[in-house]
């Protein structure tokens, strides 16, 4: 298997770390923080643009921060106030958003008064399919039950029969006491007839003009424009990096290419082995709703050799894009300086009248 090993037959290179061939390069910019920079920034235009750009828009630093990538199915409600007040706050959820083949969803229901759990009394709840194509279909009833400190009902919308993915509404109506309140939220299921394709679980590896290049096989049902996400450890499995890559992917058996900047691993003094996490897909449906069709995640990992540090590349981003966007900053710069009376970039200022 793929965990904690390289595939089978997997094939590694080593290509000594070297930049791409580019002009010649700006003088370097220490980047933004992966979560941001606090208080108001004060950098000019083309200092903002190229702090924020000094590593490439699909391959970016990796913090236990950033939850949303780490944690890509989790859900984020939270304590929400209810429309009487008087103290009571509740929180109506799920143990996941997205929800694949014979996946069953958990509900749940925690009210809570002045921080205290509150037993409720569940009035009315339900699940509906939001497809304008199933707008005939009753909504199906569910039943919660106590659990804990909270209310929870298992939901299987295997059961449903659907043929697509689509979108899917939970309800809820009950009371504390104090009059009917209401919550809701959404969740996106994927029939298994509906999955676009999987990972097979066969990886590859190489050094690549000094950034790390992941390669990992993806069996395709339905072809079409791809999205595939994927986080990097290092060998004291701390995250470290963070990747997409965006492509077509025809049916069968296919690899999708997994880059991970060199900079982003020389910046962090990251290490290897290096080993994967929460490698998801989604295929792009245009004109569907939801637009996205989900992949499994790949439930394993695969793990890289030893590479040092210095075998990736220090060098900044750097491309055609980049390049027309640093130059019309620059050239709006020189045009508003002029216009203004004051010198463009690289002239000298006037010289002052006695």
């Amino acid at each position: 298997t793929a965990s904690s090993a390289r595939a089978a037959g997997a094939a590694s290179a080593y290509v000594a770390a070297r930049p791409a061939e580019a002009e010649p390069p700006l003088p370097p910019v220490a980047p933004y923080p992966a979560t941001g920079e606090p208080g108001v920034a004060t950098d000019d235009p083309l200092t903002a643009y190229r702090k924020a750009n000094v590593y490439p828009p699909t391959s970016r630093p990796l913090t236990r921060d950033q939850d949303d990538l780490l944690h890509p199915g989790q859900r984020h409600e939270s304590f929400r106030p209810t429309e009487h007040g008087l103290g009571l706050s509740f929180l109506f959820t799920a143990d996941r958003y997205f929800v694949i083949g014979d996946e069953v969803l958990t509900a749940t229901l925690e009210v809570r008064k002045d921080g205290r759990a509150l037993p409720a009394r569940v009035v009315r709840a339900a699940a509906t399919v939001l497809d304008p194509r199933r707008r005939d279909d009753p909504p199906i009833a569910l039943s919660y039950a106590p659990a804990g400190e909270r209310y929870a009902a298992t939901f299987a919308p295997a059961k449903l029969g659907l043929a697509r993915q689509a979108a899917i509404s939970m309800t809820i109506e009950f009371d504390a006491g104090h009059g009917l309140e209401h919550g809701h939220f959404d969740f996106q299921y994927t029939p298994t007839g509906g999955i676009p394709a999987r990972f097979t679980g066969a990886f590859s590896e190489a050094v690549d003009r000094g950034s790390l290049v992941i390669r990992a096989g993806v069996e395709v049902a339905v072809a079409g424009h791809y999205l595939i996400d994927c986080n990097l450890f290092d060998a004291a499995n701390e995250p470290v990096a963070w990747t997409r890559w965006k492509g077509e992917l025809s049916a069968g058996r296919q690899d999708a290419t997994l880059e991970f900047f060199g900079k982003v691993l020389v910046d962090g003094k990251a290490r290897g082995p290096f080993h994967i996490g929460q490698l998801r897909g989604a295929r792009y449906a245009p004109g569907e709703d939801p637009d996205l069709e989900q992949m499994p995640p790949f439930l394993g990992t695969y793990t890289t050799r030893p590479y040092p540090t210095e075998a990736f590349s220090d060098a900044e981003y750097d491309s055609p894009e980049k390049r027309r966007m640093i130059d019309l900053i620059t050239n709006d710069r020189a045009h508003r300086g002029a216009a203004a009376g004051a010198p463009a970039p690289g002239e000298p200022a006037p010289a002052s009248t006695p």
